[in-house]
């Protein structure tokens, strides 16, 4: 990556997540709901068994009224700079992992990726060809460059205001199959 397009991928980023925490608490809350709503009734989120979802962080939309739903879970962990797929039980069982992140402890039972249908993944951004911009840690573009785990259809996750025509990229960004936000559902590639 040149230094020109980190510059421009931390600025955008800093920008953004300052757009993002201007939301108000009610604002977050109603989109957080339609978000969930539209993914509830995507047809990858139906035909799934089994999902990847998260425990959001900070203003990210908040998903978590999915987790209700009658289908197996799985949440991220981080461990030594990875991410790996560990069975969701209960909010009781989360412990904060290696990115400071709620996830299941260590030594909850692991998902492997042939045992994943859907991954859904918050983004700082995302763009029309489904592109997306996370935080500048590398953990779902690390997990994504496996052959296996690329092959499960992902959802990026954001506000609308977050989607753009157009982000940075690097040649190892992977373009996710679909994107939601408040305003509804759109598949972007084939899955």
């Amino acid at each position: 990556m040149t230094p020109r397009l980190l510059l421009d991928k931390a600025s955008l980023r800093r920008q953004l997540l300052a757009q993002r925490r201007s939301l108000t608490a009610a604002e977050r809350q109603q989109y957080s709901q339609a978000i969930a709503g539209h993914l509830q009734h995507s047809p990858l989120f139906q035909q799934a068994t089994t999902v990847l979802s998260y425990w959001p962080l900070g203003a990210e939309p908040d998903v978590r009224s999915l987790l209700s739903q009658p289908k197996q879970w799985a949440l991220p962990r981080c461990e030594n700079q990875q991410l790996y797929a560990h069975h969701y039980e209960s909010e009781q069982l989360l412990e904060k992992d290696c990115a400071g992140v709620l996830a299941p402890s260590a030594d909850s039972p692991t998902v492997p990726p042939d045992g994943i249908d859907l991954l859904i993944v918050p983004a700082v951004a995302v763009d029309e060809e489904g592109y997306r911009l996370g935080y500048g840690g590398g953990y779902y573009d690390r997990l994504r460059a496996d052959p296996a785990w690329r092959l499960i259809p992902a959802i990026a996750v954001v506000y609308a205001a977050q989607v753009l025509p157009e982000l940075p990229r690097d040649p190892w960004d992977i373009p996710f199959s679909a994107l939601c936000t408040e305003n509804g559902y759109l598949l972007i590639g084939s899955t």
